[in-house]
């Protein structure tokens, strides 16, 4: 047991340095950021619940951004119910002055943009795949079109 804890000890100063981690060269991700007041997580979670429960269709093209976007008029009677009882919360518990009417509104309207993000990352992670295959498909093309690819 000696002998290989020796043997894997001199094996490993022999070998060369790995890079454990290669930096990410791909686009830069957005991170949102979203603070309200505890209270109005149930009308925040009701109009969340509305935006995701939209009927997507997987078609092959890049049209998750404008489902998404089509998810916003279809819940704009909650997400305005849901303003308006997160504007009465807030002012039962008193805290009106310190988060306004208009700043609860931006809320929603920031969840909204937030779930259109959602789409157009979708759209954007399919239009890279389709780039991967289309590079290898040519890649194929050329290889098989190539005089040094026929087979004997």
């Amino acid at each position: 047991m000696i002998a290989t804890a020796a043997a894997l000890v001199l094996g490993l100063q022999t070998m060369p340095a790995i890079p454990l981690a290669q930096p990410d060269s791909g686009p830069v991700k957005e991170t949102w950021t979203l603070e309200y007041d505890i209270a109005i997580l149930p009308y925040i979670e009701d109009y969340k619940r509305c935006l995701n429960y939209g009927n997507r269709v997987a078609r092959g093209l890049p049209d998750f951004e404008e489902q998404h976007r089509a998810d916003l008029p279809r819940c704009a009677k909650v997400e305005q119910e849901s303003i308006a009882a997160s504007v009465g919360t807030i002012t039962r518990r008193g805290l009106i002055a310190t988060y306004p009417a208009d700043q609860i509104a931006d809320t929603f309207y920031r969840l909204g943009q937030i779930h259109i993000e959602r789409g157009r990352f979708i759209d954007d992670s399919f239009r890279q795949r389709m780039a991967i295959i289309e590079q290898y498909e040519r890649t194929q093309m050329q290889n098989s079109e190539s005089p040094h690819a026929a087979n004997p």
